[in-house]
């Protein structure tokens, strides 16, 4: 039998435990795969789909159910008897699963970003996963355990597999495979931050290289520049993210897409400098990386902007 996992970049150890359990056929009958977007979750979960309902792709299967759609989930989509017929499913999810298998042997359904639903929708969800039915699957995904996203009597009726970000080299070989340019593969996997999903979404997308030389041309704009540069650029980069803060989608986030550029470029100088020059590249880089934690504490991004660049002002 082909691995069904073949397609996946990373995630060794949740994809070894996935194959033990499709091959032995001691499945979970809830599965909830916890990571940041981007990682891999919801291309794991359909693998994982595939490999339990090989009578027919997905997309037609009858035995399968899938809701990954961004916007919120009402629980019209969820009850046994909703209030209204769904709007995006023929079946609610509950009316699924009561339902026999059509044609195969198994039900699986999937629930992205299981915290698109309400605390008490979430408690309709967990009348299911506490008594399942026999041959049905259920996979959940969320970005993280905190209670405020996702129930922790949800957390704890699922097997939970984690999901880490991917080395850049793996996301490379995958981009290589699918005969993306390797200079390109390259840039891509250092730009995607170990979001294999986000690498092969904008593999692509021309716009993406070009957005990385603005933003390296801005961070090479302010080595040895007067006071004002580095902080005209941390307001346009703050300004660049309150935008982004209002908006909807999938879009990049433009401050980390910014880093992760600067970091290529600081870590090139770096490599290509030697003595107390490399060490500056290397305190630079490294600042780089306490700015992103910043951003994820209560600090004021444009702060964090300021301090680092007007750090890169020294150089030159």
């Amino acid at each position: 039998m082909a691995d069904p996992f073949s397609g996946i970049a990373g995630h060794s150890r949740a994809l070894d435990q996935l194959r033990s359990q499709v091959d032995s056929e001691r499945l979970a009958h809830a599965y909830l795969f916890v990571g940041e977007a981007g990682l891999g979750k919801a291309t794991t979960a359909r693998a994982l789909a595939a490999a339990l309902l090989p009578e027919a792709a997905l997309h037609r299967h009858p035995d399968y159910w899938e809701d990954d759609r961004i916007k919120a989930l009402s629980i019209n989509e969820i009850r046994l008897l909703p209030d209204k017929p769904p709007e995006f499913h023929e079946l609610s999810l509950q009316a699924f699963l009561n339902l026999k298998p059509a044609v195969g042997t198994r039900r699986v359904a999937l629930v992205t970003n299981v915290g698109r639903l309400r605390d008490q929708d979430q408690g309709v969800l967990l009348k299911t996963l506490e008594e399942p039915h026999p041959r049905r699957v259920i996979i959940l995904t969320s970005p993280s355990l905190n209670p405020f996203v996702v129930l922790p009597t949800v957390v704890s009726r699922c097997q939970r597999l984690f999901f880490h970000p991917v080395p850049a080299p793996e996301i490379e070989r995958l981009l290589l495979n699918l005969d993306v340019e390797p200079g390109r593969a390259h840039l891509l996997a250092e730009l995607a931050r170990g979001r294999p999903g986000w690498a092969l979404r904008v593999a692509g997308d021309e716009g993406v290289i070009e957005l990385h030389e603005e933003w390296t041309r801005r961070l090479e704009e302010v080595f040895g520049a007067p006071a004002d540069v580095p902080l005209r650029v941390a307001a346009e980069l703050d300004g660049s993210q309150m935008a982004w803060r209002r908006s909807e989608g999938e879009v990049e986030d433009p401050a980390l897409f910014a880093i992760a550029s600067w970091q290529i470029e600081l870590r090139r100088r770096m490599l290509s400098s030697r003595g107390p020059e490399q060490g500056r590249w290397a305190r630079l880089l490294e600042l780089s990386y306490d700015t992103l934690g910043y951003l994820e504490q209560n600090v004021s991004p444009r702060l964090a902007f300021e301090t680092f660049l007007l750090e890169c002002r020294k150089a030159s």
